[in-house]
């Protein structure tokens, strides 16, 4: 498993989940986790397949560049 990739979506995770004002457990149910699991996604602990990650990038609206760190989203700009 490549940790920082897995660090990097579970950062970027959690600030676009904060942001759409969800809670763990309405992202898990919505992407189809576990919550355990999901908040090991979260804490960087665990990579996610990548039909997780493109629900994961749907459920927050962000774009799965953004989650794996392509890309950095800047001030204003929609991604």
């Amino acid at each position: 498993m490549s940790f920082m990739l897995a660090e990097t979506i579970g950062s970027a995770a959690r600030e676009a989940r904060t942001q759409a004002g969800l809670t763990r457990q309405q992202v898990a149910d919505a992407i189809g986790l576990a919550l355990p699991a999901y908040e090991r996604l979260e804490r960087g602990r665990l990579l996610p397949s990548v039909p997780t990650l493109c629900r994961l990038a749907q459920v927050l609206t962000i774009a799965t560049d953004l989650l794996v760190g392509l890309h950095s989203a800047a001030p204003g700009l929609e991604p």
